[in-house]
């Protein structure tokens, strides 16, 4: 497709997205619950299969709860949602059901989870949104180079199981590794095959020691016409797209391509600089509504209270409302009040290592 017809897209796929999703866009990030892969033939491109031979003792690789819950409150606090809870997989699953608990309880709503393959008979659902499967790239092949540990057979059967429990599915793509415009085709399959709620897009970002170390990454253009290709297709999908620092540009083409949520930022690292406040002015430049903020310390600080929410504002529309009924156990709420102290120590060491990075920018 050449970028004329890419560009008429987008603007069809703008104004589509804005009538099914309203004038907002909202602002998500995963919740990572450790840096431990236990796949045995991890991922390509992903930075935890460069860390697997140097951790010999796994369960150290694990962050600490009250790290978890900490970073969990601080995104409701800014007016993030939580893309899916995520990790390298391991846990026990009783472990995962009172994590998840806990991390519902402190956010206020139910959660998405993209742990690898669910065990649904032995997983406790109150608290459960939907489940998010790892696709990656739908091109056969280059999901058996890329992707040799997690088969896609089994991820499809897993997310058509999750529709058996009345759950939401989603699934993420990574572009640039090496996928055709003639995937688009098959993803489009793949979404109506599988009755998808949401798909969140990454642009590759190349890792030191992967097979992608030197490469480049996807172009705006060709992201731009993987997102509005499915937006022009299913017009009520929830559409993520994710970018990095180096390429904070494209959010305002994405915007308009038709993602509705942007993530896959470092939070803490930038947040009230000048790469928030870009992420921020390139959303807002299209004409849209920001949901969360990128940059307001007073906010971060707690004093003063972020109306503009998902998690305070009266919203209708699916992508952006949360789901607030969540259940939690006697056990786990005595847990969470005998690590109280230290969910606070660890919120206020984010609060003031954030706070002093960003007023630097100020």
């Amino acid at each position: 497709m050449n970028s004329i017809d890419i560009f008429e897209n987008s603007i069809k796929a703008y104004k589509i997205t804005e009538k099914y999703h309203g004038n907002y866009v909202g602002l998500e990030r995963a919740l990572f619950l450790g840096w431990y892969c236990e796949l045995e033939n991890p991922c390509k491109f992903c930075y935890m299969s460069t860390q697997k031979d140097k951790i010999k003792e796994p369960l150290k690789a694990r962050r600490k709860l009250e790290t978890i819950l900490a970073e969990a409150s601080i995104m409701k606090r800014i007016g993030w949602k939580l893309e899916f809870i995520s990790g390298g997989y391991g846990y026990k699953i009783e472990e995962l059901n009172d994590m998840i608990e806990m991390i519902a309880h402190i956010q206020g709503c139910k959660q998405y989870l993209n742990l690898g393959i669910i065990d649904f008979e032995k997983l406790n659902l109150n608290n459960i949104e939907g489940i998010v499967g790892a696709i990656e790239t739908v091109n056969p092949e280059l999901h058996q180079k890329v992707c040799p540990g997690k088969p896609l057979e089994n991820t499809k059967d897993m997310l058509l199981k999750a529709k058996d429990y009345d759950l939401k599915t989603g699934i993420t793509i990574i572009l640039g590794m090496g996928e055709t415009e003639d995937d688009i085709e098959k993803l489009l399959q793949m979404i109506e095959e599988l009755d998808l709620n949401r798909i969140t897009f990454y642009s590759l970002n190349p890792q030191k020691d992967t097979i992608f170390e030197h490469k480049t990454s996807t172009t705006t253009l060709n992201y731009m016409n993987w997102v509005s290709q499915v937006r022009l297709n299913y017009p009520k999908l929830k559409i993520i797209s994710g970018t990095w620092v180096d390429k904070l540009p494209n959010i305002g083409p994405l915007v308009m391509a038709g993602s509705n949520i942007i993530t896959k930022f470092p939070l803490f690292s930038i947040y009230g600089t000048k790469y928030g406040k870009t992420v921020e002015n390139e959303i807002t430049s299209t004409g849209r509504e920001l949901l969360g903020t990128f940059s307001d310390v007073d906010v971060l600080n707690s004093k003063k209270e972020l109306l503009s929410s998902p998690y305070v504002k009266n919203i209708l529309n699916e992508s952006y409302r949360v789901d607030k009924n969540v259940e939690i156990s006697e056990k786990n709420l005595a847990i969470l009040k005998e690590m109280d102290v230290n969910i606070t120590n660890k919120i206020d060491s984010y609060v003031k290592k954030t706070t002093k990075n960003a007023m630097k920018y100020i």
